[in-house]
């Protein structure tokens, strides 16, 4: 699905629309001549909220976010850490309907708007954890929240033509937990969903069994920053990590479009 927004000059919310099934391919409609602002939500589901209640006639771009921190407070408690959210598209565009009352035709790109890290955990001989009981969680925290509506920055395609334009992303931060699950080789595997991380970003990582934390937290930020392309500059963040647990707990990259390379965290 994708949820479409479109505003008038003045930047006030004149008409939301969801595009499904057939209709995702195109809109048409009759606009009055004047300059227009077009924001699209790709794939917006239950994990995320649009705030405040967006009210056509009345609300302003610049007043609406899209959040994944609704009812979910911070805290220390298992209760306060939220799980995946969706994988969210973002796509902007402005246009102008000439007085002429001639047809416009606009394509507007859709950009990957979420993160992905897919997390392998092997132990080296020694170290594997101890015998426990509960489940398995990956736990994540100071991911960002909350992206507005307006344009915030682009990413010029290596073309030269056109950019990739991502959401203005917001200071504040949640934690998140994803449930893991041992594989065949005995390595703890899973996958953390969460909005875009930025190079300001300070993702916390840390492994659970029930509520025993077995493998200390790490901050993710010193394996990125190591990487050729910062975050900001990646325009799909979606990784393949390995953690590996010994004397020393390594992040490596194990497969990636843009990159094979790793870092080390102590």
């Amino acid at each position: 699905n994708i949820h479409q927004f479109l505003f008038d000059a003045d930047g006030v919310l004149k008409d939301i629309r969801l595009l499904k099934s057939d209709s995702l391919e195109y809109w048409q409609g009759e606009l009055a001549p004047g300059r227009y602002t077009l924001v699209a939500w790709g794939n917006w589901g239950y994990e995320s909220d649009v705030v405040p209640a967006p009210q056509p006639g009345v609300t302003q771009i610049r007043e609406l976010a899209m959040t994944s921190a609704t009812g979910t407070p911070t805290g220390t408690s298992t209760s306060e850490y939220r799980s995946n959210t969706e994988r969210l598209y973002y796509g902007y565009s402005t246009f102008e309907i000439p007085a002429t009352g001639n047809s416009v035709n606009r394509t507007i790109y859709l950009t990957h708007c979420h993160a992905v890290l897919r997390i392998t955990v092997h132990w080296e001989d020694g170290y594997y954890p101890a015998e426990g009981t509960g489940g398995y969680t990956f736990r994540l925290r100071g991911v960002p929240c909350e992206y507005g509506f307006p344009a915030g920055y682009d990413i010029p395609l290596a073309s030269g033509d056109g950019a990739f334009t991502f959401p203005s992303i917001g200071s504040p931060v949640i934690w998140h937990q994803a449930k893991a699950a041992m594989n065949y080789n005995d390595e703890l595997t899973g996958e953390l969903v969460t909005y875009r991380l930025t190079s300001g970003s300070h993702p916390l990582l840390s492994i659970y069994r029930g509520n025993e934390r077995i493998m200390k937290e790490i901050d993710l930020q010193l394996f990125f920053c190591k990487l050729p392309v910062s975050l900001d500059e990646n325009t799909e963040q979606e990784f393949d990590l390995l953690v590996t647990i010994g004397q020393k707990i390594v992040v490596t990259q194990l497969s990636s479009s843009d990159w094979a390379e790793g870092g080390g965290l102590g």
